[in-house]
């Protein structure tokens, strides 16, 4: 009512005295206010500095800290965030062992709260699980941490390595200070998918809990590709042969070049990747040929003629049939000409 009449005043008024409205005053205010604050927060971003916060944090008392649930960025002045790392926020969880998760939204909500025109300097998470007591490991630690163990794990695959589609627990808490986590995997590190394990550990040794992990790990190498295609039972001559980059991932199994002399098993075609599979040592003994039998004891060498049930290169293992015997025997082949059994 007393807006009415003060309203139906004001229009009755000369044009050239009447005075701004209520309304208006109020909306040139807010404006001016959001300008200042936009302002502000143009001036602490052109700083160069913002604040990382964590996904996961612990507290110890009653009260969280800024400096207990974020880390500063790289250009932050050491002072500033000494000072803001002390900031007082909201209250803890009341007992050891609970949690508090706040939202994205949430959380810039009460950092401009508690913190005021640095707020606008935060990189927040999805989400902020906050425990009272204990340990907390975050997403980001987790990351670091695998990627650092993929790495010292795969130095011995040659090549380029290089670590995709990461997946590890958003956090990990700690049920003490003491406690740590360890990180394994039931075999060596491999091109392709690798399974991890992250393990809590308590200070006295004890595994408490495992948490499941995967990565995908691709290594970048050369490997032989066929210039022509090359039939089966055909000599591999250097011609034959380039050599390509390759993502191992996908080519586990494929030729390096080395070793020889090769013959093609399997029929390859042009620029295909080579396998192991698909080459084998050009064989130095013939199927049906005749070859010397060496059997060697701790105190005994014997020799006898023998016959190759099959073809076999130097190295491979060959099964014979003794000509005395007749028995057929698997021995290892030394040359052309012999074949030894120990």
């Amino acid at each position: 009512m007393y807006f009415a009449q003060e309203h139906h005043r004001w229009d009755n008024l000369p044009k050239s005295r009447r005075p701004l409205r209520t309304g208006a005053l109020l909306l040139a205010a807010l404006a001016l206010s959001l300008l200042c604050y936009a302002s502000a927060a143009a001036a602490q971003t052109g700083q160069g500095w913002r604040i990382q916060v964590r996904n996961a944090a612990c507290v110890p008392g009653a009260v969280v800290h800024l400096g207990e649930i974020a880390d500063a960025g790289e250009n932050m002045p050491p002072q500033l965030w000494k000072e803001l790392s002390r900031k007082a926020l909201w209250p803890a969880p009341e007992k050891p062992g609970r949690q508090t998760a706040l939202t994205r939204e949430r959380l810039s909500a009460m950092l401009r709260h508690y913190v005021g025109e640095e707020a606008w300097s935060f990189v927040l998470p999805q989400q902020l699980v906050v425990q009272r007591g204990g340990k907390a490991v975050d997403g980001a630690t987790l990351t670091r941490k695998a990627v650092d163990f993929l790495t010292e794990g795969g130095t011995g695959l040659g090549g380029e390595l290089e670590i995709t589609d990461l997946r590890t627990p958003d956090y990990v808490f700690l049920p003490h200070p003491g406690d740590h986590l360890n990180l394994t995997m039931s075999e060596t590190v491999r091109p392709g998918r690798n399974n991890l394990l992250f393990e809590v550990v308590s200070g006295e040794g004890k595994t408490m809990r495992r948490f499941a992990g995967s990565a995908f790990v691709n290594v970048w190498r050369a490997v032989a590709c066929a210039t022509r295609p090359i039939n089966r039972l055909e000599l591999v001559t250097p011609d034959m042969v380039t050599f390509k980059r390759k993502n191992m991932a996908y080519y586990q199994k494929a030729w390096d070049g080395s070793g020889g002399p090769w013959r093609v098993a399997r029929s390859v075609g042009t620029d295909q990747v080579i396998n192991v599979e698909s080459i084998e040592l050009v064989p130095v003994i013939a199927k049906g040929g005749t070859i010397n039998l060496i059997y060697e004891g701790a105190n005994i060498r014997l020799s006898v003629k023998a016959v190759a049930l099959a073809d076999a290169g130097v190295g491979q293992m060959i099964q014979v049939r003794n000509v005395q015997s007749n028995r057929k025997i698997t021995g290892t082949v030394l040359d052309a000409e012999t074949v030894l059994v120990r």
